[in-house]
């Protein structure tokens, strides 16, 4: 079994600054930071895109516009209706020896990887397509020592406190 930490929930949105506005509002989330038209290799070409990001206490709020160029993997998920549609679920993977088996792990199953690429030398990613089963892509990131800087200056916000448990013995 590959470790890697779930820290990501990802939506895609038509319209970007409506969906910051939501967030603040639904997710008492009230600045996030906004990257307006990045590049992201897909297998079809780049995608350009506007995202918008914030942690949630340890869960960072992705929110991605598709905004032209090869864009469909993002574009095929927006809502019918509504604002947010939930486009994937991101996993950290820490270590370069892990990456490569998880990555050797999809390929052995024939999982389709849509979106393959890397942000400089900061970051490696990947979308598995898990649409068939659980109707959202799984994106694994492999940050190097210095990658972790990406997330430097997204706002964080305190999560919610979670309810007190009681054992039964």
């Amino acid at each position: 079994m590959i470790p890697y930490n779930i820290f990501q929930t990802a939506y895609v949105t038509p319209d970007i600054d409506v969906a910051v506005a939501v967030a603040a509002e639904r997710f008492a989330v009230p600045r996030m930071q906004v990257n307006r038209d990045v590049g992201i290799e897909t297998g079809s070409g780049v995608a350009h895109c506007h995202f918008a990001l914030a942690f949630i206490g340890a869960v960072q709020l992705e929110l991605i516009q598709p905004a032209g160029g090869a864009d469909d993997v993002y574009r095929a998920m927006l809502p019918q209706t509504g604002l947010l549609r939930l486009h994937h679920i991101g996993c950290l993977v820490e270590m370069d020896v892990d990456w490569e088996a998880l990555l050797a792990q999809i390929a052995a199953i024939g999982q389709a990887m849509p979106v393959r690429g890397a942000f400089a030398d900061l970051m490696h990613y990947a979308y598995a397509d898990h649409r068939d089963e659980i109707g959202h892509y799984i994106e694994y990131m492999q940050p190097t020592p210095a990658g972790l800087s990406l997330f430097d200056d997204v706002p964080r916000f305190a999560g919610p406190v979670a309810p007190a448990t009681r054992r039964v013995a």
